[in-house]
């Protein structure tokens, strides 16, 4: 706490404080010497603004300082430039060269450098590729893209699947902080972050844990809003937007809002969702009939706002907003006769601090402060009446240090803390309540050495899980039971490599040793879970005979060893990248089906037909393979193909359940002025390569089109478009869903929308 209150107040005198400063401008300008408007200029670690409509910058940097110059626009292969500042006013003019591929700065990145650049894949969907893709759920939102598939937990629960890693192994974060749910706990928990109210979202694939901790040893989904801004805002600015889904009834709302004078702002956003039962093609479970046509209780109602003020200044910024999310949704049952419905019922508040000081001190340009608060709770009401309920209190803040070069060396370091009360309260208390607190200290450095450039980067991450008691129903009775407190320490270590072999190529390559500790659910989870119709046991039990034996299992901590190579084709005829990954995680946790009913170890039961699932440890390798290209024709066709491919298996035999299946799909674009067409299918293959238990899937098909029209005014402009999605009401279940063999796909949706920039 006083380390963040000192943050703060540093951060706020430093904003409100003058510096002496020298003036930093120029134009940027397109090979044929016109110029870009709206080109974004920044530093490294330091201001950013835009060009403006003669393609014009200007920025205040610090005198006699060493600073390194970006330049970036979506249509322009980005430019970095070394530049040593005197006094004054200094002259940086910049030209860009055509790139068909877009690069955009990702902020999750530990540089912030851009998808193109980055060791690792990356893939951004802007605020416009959003319009067209949002669904209820960010899973769903995401789930079209290369090696990212999705739980599909019905309308209102779907987390992403990093190329199989799912949970507690993709962190979801919202400007770089946890969204602090209860949503890594179980499939049926939602993802509390809104996409409609999103500026753009970046999927980080592979170990990402060197700023986010160790529950980003699968990925990282980072979901970037305007409720907070490090650049002045002048004037008013927002839009308003609404949608009508056909398959579900579905009538969406949304807006924001943000306003300044250049050094106070403002924001405001909300959405609104409501939805009915979906339509189905098919029967939602294959051998009932009475099930035909609607995927019963899979409503959904949403309401999700917030609010930012801020300040900024040419010493820097500092912001603070809050939202608020409710959410009531359904969870399908398995059809049978007088069973309740079950529907969540969630509540989140939560609070985000930014702020930065430029030039803090000698030999650092930038010194950043993010922290959050989050009040969560959901309950799981049968009938509408609550049995359980889930409640997460967590805080977290960062501190960070952008160096300037040191020797060839650039980059930043700092330290992350999070805790996490977590408690359950009900009928279904499946876990202990526990507290969790990690403290870690991380660095990532990078150095240019002619086409090359090298990263390094470590963090070390204190972790201790505290458990509170629990009582145990078993077949002989209740059984109290008192785990010890789990401490750890966990080291990650990276290094990577960009070498722009050519003047259309680069390679990315990618080295990481990454530890995960596990959490209080994968070791101690205990009794009957409704919403995934599982009974689910934590690895430090095991079962003999029915008997239940405490503290016989085991609690190693995760260590991934992942090795990424990606080859970039950057311009030409065609576009594209080709990803291949090789992760081994030894002591993996999986949830593994036993074969046993919960009555074979807790005796006569009410539930004891639910099927036992037991969190278990094997040493586990994942291969992956993805590969995506764009072939523009002329100035009105193109076509997007991409491909994935996923494989879990273990290491002494046997396959990692709900691993994503093979797919393949491609889009064909046409553009016209204000005019966008498209058609676009993928096929999912079908999934043999199946865990314990685990039946096989068939493969499916799915035909989409669009059509959009963007009307320009005095005022702004709007976009109206038409999206079909499922156009041959083909029946999908998809393997990663826990859901599949009673909850398929929605059928065809038509969706009608239409958005007003101002």
């Amino acid at each position: 706490m006083k380390l963040a209150l000192s943050s703060i107040a540093l951060a706020v005198a430093g904003v409100c404080s003058p510096v002496m400063a020298a003036q930093l401008q120029g134009q940027v300008t397109d090979p044929q010497g016109a110029p870009i408007v709206g080109a974004q200029v920044s530093i490294d670690g330091g201001p950013r603004t835009m060009t403006n409509s003669q393609g014009q910058y200007q920025l205040t940097v610090a005198d006699n300082s060493h600073v390194h110059l970006h330049v970036s626009d979506d249509n322009f292969k980005h430019v970095d430039q070394d530049l040593q500042i005197t006094t004054g006013v200094i002259k940086q003019d910049v030209s860009l060269k055509q790139a068909i591929m877009e690069n955009i700065v990702v902020t999750a990145s530990p540089l912030a450098r851009s998808a193109l650049e980055s060791t690792t894949p990356i893939s951004v969907l802007t605020e416009d590729q959003l319009k067209l893709n949002i669904e209820p759920t960010l899973g769903d939102t995401l789930e079209k893209l290369p090696g990212v598939q999705a739980s599909h937990f019905a309308a209102g629960a779907s987390r992403p699947i990093i190329r199989g890693m799912g949970g507690p192994r993709v962190q979801v974060l919202e400007n770089g902080l946890s969204v602090g749910d209860a949503s890594t706990v179980s499939a049926d928990h939602a993802v509390t972050t809104e996409a409609a109210s999103a500026q753009q979202i970046e999927i980080l694939r592979g170990p990402g844990t060197l700023l986010y901790g160790n529950g980003a040893i699968g990925g990282v989904v980072n979901v970037v809003d305007k409720r907070y801004h490090e650049a002045p805002v002048d004037g008013v600015s927002g839009q308003l937007g609404t949608r009508y889904d056909t398959a579900s009834n579905g009538r969406t709302f949304n807006g924001d809002i943000d306003g300044g004078n250049g050094q106070f702002n403002w924001h405001l956003d909300g959405t609104h969702r409501v939805t009915d039962d979906v339509d189905i093609p098919g029967n939602a479970i294959v051998d009932m009939p009475e099930t035909h046509g609607k995927l019963d209780n899979s409503s959904l109602k949403l309401d999700d706002y917030a609010a930012g003020v801020g300040y900024t200044a040419d010493t820097g910024f500092v912001s603070v907003s809050g939202a608020r999310t409710e959410s009531n949704y359904g969870i399908p049952g398995r059809g049978e006769a007088d069973a309740a419905d079950i529907t969540i019922d969630l509540k989140k508040t939560a609070w985000q601090l930014h702020s930065g000081l430029l030039d803090p001190f000698a030999g650092f340009s930038k010194l950043r402060f993010d922290a959050g608060y989050t009040d969560y709770q959901h309950s799981e009401e049968e009938d509408g009446v609550a049995g359980t309920t889930f409640f997460n209190k967590q805080s977290e803040a960062r501190l960070s240090l952008n160096n300037n070069p040191w020797g060839e060396w650039q980059g930043t370091m700092g330290l992350h803390m999070v805790h996490r009360d977590f408690s359950v309260e009900g009928e279904e208390a499946l876990t202990p309540n526990s507290k969790t607190d990690t403290l870690a200290a991380f660095i990532v450095q990078e150095r240019k050495v002619g086409d090359f450039r090298f990263e390094l980067g470590g963090r070390i991450e204190h972790y201790r899980l505290a458990p509170e008691g629990m009582i145990l129903e078993t077949i002989n009775g209740e059984q109290n039971y008192q785990a010890e407190d789990l401490v750890d320490n966990d080291l990650t270590l990276s290094a990577g490599m960009v070498w722009d072999f050519a003047p259309s190529y680069n390679l990315g390559l990618s080295l990481t040793r990454a530890q995960r500790s596990p959490t209080a659910e994968e070791l101690y989870s205990f009794g009957p879970h409704d919403a995934t119709q599982s009974f689910e046991i934590g690895s430090q039990f095991s079962i003999v005979n029915g008997q239940i034996m405490t503290d016989s299992g085991n609690n190693d901590k995760e260590i991934a060893n992942n090795i990424d190579l990606t080859l970039r084709k950057l311009e030409g005829a065609w576009t594209g990248s080709l990803s291949m990954a090789y992760n081994r995680v030894n002591n993996f946790y999986y949830e593994k089906n036993t074969g046993l009913i919960a009555s074979d170890i807790v005796g006569a039961d009410p539930e004891g037909d639910l099927p036992v699932y037991q969190f278990t440890q094997g040493d586990a390798e994942l291969y992956s393979l993805e590969a995506q290209a764009t072939i523009p024709f002329n100035d009105n066709w193109s076509l997007d193909m991409f491909s994935d491919y996923t494989r879990g298996k273990l290491v002494d035999g046997g396959n990692l359940p709900l691993m994503p299946p093979m797919r393949i799909g491609s889009t064909l674009n046409y553009d016209q002025q204000q005019w966008h067409a498209e058609i676009a299918a993928i096929g999912y293959g079908k999934q043999t390569d199946t865990a314990e238990n685990e039946t096989e899937t068939a493969g499916y098909a799915l035909a989409n089109a669009a059509v959009t029209y963007r009307l320009y005014t005095n005022s702004g402009d709007m976009l109206l478009y038409v999206k079909a999605n499922n156009l041959l009401n083909q029946e999908a279940r998809p393997h990663t869903s826990l859901l599949k063999d009673y909850a398929p796909l929605m059928g065809r949706n038509v969706m009608f929308g239409v958005t007003y920039n101002f």
